[in-house]
């Protein structure tokens, strides 16, 4: 919390003050004459004390031996920082080419990340704060943590536990290794736990959440183990195939408490399969502002063995691009579609728009059913800040006691249609073009941190502040 405050309180003197610090330069390409070629010979890292050098090795698109014109030796240079940069495995990443005999070795420095995280989780069965406040039931808190290894044992591996306690539990381990072969482009990710819910969403009504609650017994026991392999060809291009088992019981009164919920049985054990490809060509992955980024999704429940009653198909995609258009002016739109099947499935094994990464703004506080979406986002944005670094002089750790941050003013234009054949009256908000436009100030730092705030008003005329902590495109 002090660090936050220290960059409000350092952007606010930068804004009236007027006093803005440069961003240390990150390629020291003064070294090489224009008109020269480069022959580059060793790489020599600096800064990387957890991390292996083969995880910084494997994301430089230059080659030690190789002979480069200068424009294409930068060009390789900048997409090789982009790589490393979007690993989020460090804060600050610097190249510099140092003459040697004929060749150029390049310096690459960098000031890791603080990769242990121990993040406390509190929840409310009424699903939120000022609901839960009007009974002030302690009862009804959930808590616990979600401890997180991030870059674990120096190879870019994730090892994620959940911990929760209270009304409902939650006991979940993650791992993901992202190279097991030599040439690293082989992953694999495990991952296995159990969820206890006391309170679980089992309608939608008027286009807000109903749930259903139960003081002394469970509305859901879900128990799941999965297993995935992720395939990196290069640098740009990500496979990843998932197969998971999955078992759901439901509590018996939600047959005839929550009709359309569920199908007519309450314990279901099926296997899921997803296919994932992604293709990411942005700058910096947090907060882009130049580049384009494609995904398609396969997923398929149930496959006619175990449980005969599931069976859905889903196939989602996205296309992303960002554009620079004219010094500190920035354009982005996002296209996304979906397609479920079938229409009968029952509530629990659907979803809609606000669900799933399929949102507009505008419609923050709405959940719309349907089986196939279709959405468009848009932002024009102004840089009021560039990006700025600063050092913390009574944080010690260059982890956190150096800093970045940059500060964007954004016109956003949202829409989407969602398709409905299945509860329409109680979906109002379905079967018809939604959009949503506002205005927004976006604050941009380090670890990945996006702080949106932003005031939007839709078709219906609803209006408010909605606050975010991830990029809006």
């Amino acid at each position: 919390m002090r660090t936050l405050l220290s960059v409000f309180l350092i952007l606010f003197s930068e804004l009236i003050i007027g006093q803005t610090h440069a961003p240390d330069s990150v390629f020291h390409l003064s070294v090489i004459p224009d008109s020269s070629e480069v022959t580059v010979g060793k790489i020599i890292l600096k800064g990387n004390k957890i991390t292996r050098n083969k995880i910084i090795l494997r994301e430089l698109e230059f080659k030690p031996g190789k002979t480069y014109t200068r424009s294409d030796f930068e060009a390789l240079m900048r997409l090789s920082r982009e790589n490393l940069m979007n690993r989020s495995l460090f804060n600050f990443v610097t190249f510099t080419p140092i003459y040697n005999n004929g060749k150029y070795d390049i310096k690459i420095e960098v000031i890791e990340r603080w990769y242990i995280w121990p993040i406390p989780l509190y929840g409310f069965a009424e699903g939120n704060f000022n609901a839960w406040w009007e009974n002030k039931d302690l009862s009804h808190l959930d808590y616990g943590i979600d401890l997180r290894f991030e870059n674990f044992r120096g190879n870019m591996e994730f090892l994620n536990v959940i911990v929760m306690g209270g009304f409902n539990k939650t006991l979940a381990v993650y791992w993901n290794k992202p190279y097991l072969n030599k040439k690293q482009t082989l992953g694999l990710n495990v991952a296995g736990g159990t969820v206890y819910n006391r309170s679980i969403a089992t309608a939608t009504i008027d286009n807000k959440l109903h749930y259903t609650t139960f003081e002394n017994s469970y509305a859901r026991k879900w128990f799941f183990a999965q297993a995935g392999i992720t395939y990196r060809p290069k640098y740009r291009f990500l496979h990843t195939l998932t197969l998971r088992f999955n078992r759901q019981i439901f509590n018996d009164s939600l047959l005839t408490e929550a009709p359309g919920f569920i199908y007519d049985k309450t314990a279901y054990d099926y296997f899921s399969f997803e296919y994932i490809f992604k293709l990411d060509n942005r700058d910096y992955k947090p907060y882009p502002l130049a580049g384009y980024y494609f995904d398609i999704r396969f997923n398929k429940r149930g496959f006619g063995i175990l449980s005969q009653d599931v069976n859905t198909f889903i196939l989602q995609s996205a296309f992303d691009q960002y554009i620079h258009l004219h010094k500190r002016w920035y354009f982005a739109y996002n296209i996304s579609a979906r397609y479920f099947s079938p229409t009968s499935t029952p509530y629990y094994f659907s979803s809609g728009l606000g669900q799933d990464n399929m949102e507009i703004r505008g419609y923050d506080l709405y959940v719309v059913d349907g089986q196939n979406i279709g959405l468009m986002r848009s932002n024009l944005k102004f840089e009021i800040l560039p990006k700025t670094d600063y050092t913390i002089p009574w944080i010690k750790t260059e982890k956190f006691g150096k800093i970045f941050f940059a500060l964007y003013v954004n016109l956003f234009f949202d829409m989407a249609y969602v398709s409905d054949r299945k509860t329409p009256e109680n979906n109002p908000l379905a079967n018809q073009l939604l959009y949503g436009t506002g205005i927004g100030i976006d604050l941009v730092t380090y670890y990945d941190v996006v702080f949106r705030l932003e005031y939007a008003v839709n078709k219906q005329k609803d209006r408010g502040f909605f606050v975010s902590l991830v990029a809006p495109i």
